[in-house]
């Protein structure tokens, strides 16, 4: 791995500065003491540690660490030579422009954020259409069962359900919410170019799909679809409760 000057490195942290702010416009990064600042350092850390530790790496670990410098390498050399302001940002095509894959990912990431953009401030969080749920008897055991349907989360993301989802129930408790999350999920796995024998796999495809669990409490990612609570021996759907609905 090669290593990267002083000033490659204040421009790849300009760079993560710059991505923080966007992600989370409440983050700050002025005062050594900032929250900031002290994930940036862990960032460095980390990077400057595999350095060090290559030698002793497995052979898809040695894989991952070069991925991960030449990920950082590429963002502060960029940045070293545009410092583009702070906003969305389009590939712009010109003839004989020698295009990379960092270039097609940079044209999905302009189209999906605009997307997210305009659900999260158009639309807000909650249930688009379906996702009802149900408590169902699986024999000696009991579950909740999503039907499909579509719901937006606070980061404006989409969240497909296209079949019927059972979760299963503990076999006691109290209340429990039931939640669903965006995920992504790599898939079609291809031949890596790497030479190495060793080296993992790529992916062609990713699937934009969902992760559905049972918790007391919802973090901020999470759409609460309805919530269960444990009465007399049994599981039963609290009917006080109202899943957060968005309305065309």
């Amino acid at each position: 791995m090669r290593k990267l000057s002083d000033e490659q490195w204040q421009s790849l942290a300009s760079a993560m500065a710059r991505e923080m702010a966007r992600v989370g416009p409440d983050w700050t990064h002025h005062n050594v003491h900032d929250p900031g600042i002290t994930v940036l350092e862990i960032l460095a850390y980390a990077l400057t540690d595999l350095q060090y530790r290559r030698s002793t790496m497995t052979a898809s670990g040695r894989a991952l660490a070069q991925r991960i410098a030449q990920l950082a390498g590429s963002l502060a050399a960029v940045t070293a030579i545009d410092d583009c302001p702070p906003g969305l940002q389009r590939v712009n095509y010109f003839s004989g422009q020698l295009l990379s894959a960092e270039d097609f990912v940079a044209e999905q990431d302009y189209f999906r954020r605009t997307r997210h953009r305009l659900n999260r401030l158009l639309y807000g969080a909650g249930v688009v259409a379906g996702l009802r749920v149900t408590v169902e008897r699986a024999g000696s055991s009991t579950q909740v069962v999503i039907a499909p349907g579509l719901a937006l989360n606070a980061q404006g993301e989409e969240i497909e359900v296209s079949a019927p989802t059972p979760l299963s129930l503990p076999a006691q408790g109290k209340a429990l919410l039931v939640l669903l999350h965006y995920a992504e999920q790599p898939c079609r796995p291809v031949p890596s170019p790497d030479t190495d024998p060793q080296a993992q796999p790529l992916y062609s495809r990713i699937t934009e799909t969902f992760t559905a669990t049972l918790a007391p409490s919802a973090d901020d990612t999470a759409i609460a679809l309805a919530r269960v609570s444990f009465s007399r021996g049994r599981w039963l759907l609290d009917r006080k409760f109202k899943a957060a609905k968005i309305r065309a």
